[in-house]
């Protein structure tokens, strides 16, 4: 792990969502997917998705670890590291080694 993300790792993380018309984020160490329905993000916390419709990343600073959405924001749900863990065992794969 670089040291740019050490450093983001031992930051707060905060979300804030607007009139549920954009969020700001802070704690992010990177963007793992988006389209117009989803954001997923790695943050300090875990994983995050945030789902919508029109979203789209409108700041983006790895560096800091910022990030700024904006589009309508329907749902916002965090993944620790066991779920996600548990998300990869239950596919296809984890069913032929059972």
């Amino acid at each position: 792990m670089n040291t740019e993300n050490k450093q983001i790792e031992n930051k707060l993380h905060c979300l804030t969502v607007r009139n549920r018309q954009g969020a700001q984020l802070e704690g992010v160490l990177g963007v793992i997917r988006f389209d117009e329905n989803e954001v997923l993000l790695e943050t300090v916390c875990g994983t995050l998705s945030i789902d919508g419709e029109g979203l789209h990343l409108s700041e983006w600073n790895a560096e800091r670890g910022l990030a700024a959405l904006e589009g309508r924001v329907d749902a916002v749900t965090y993944f620790d590291k066991k779920h996600d863990e548990a998300k990869t065992h239950s596919g296809l794969f984890g069913k032929l080694l059972k």
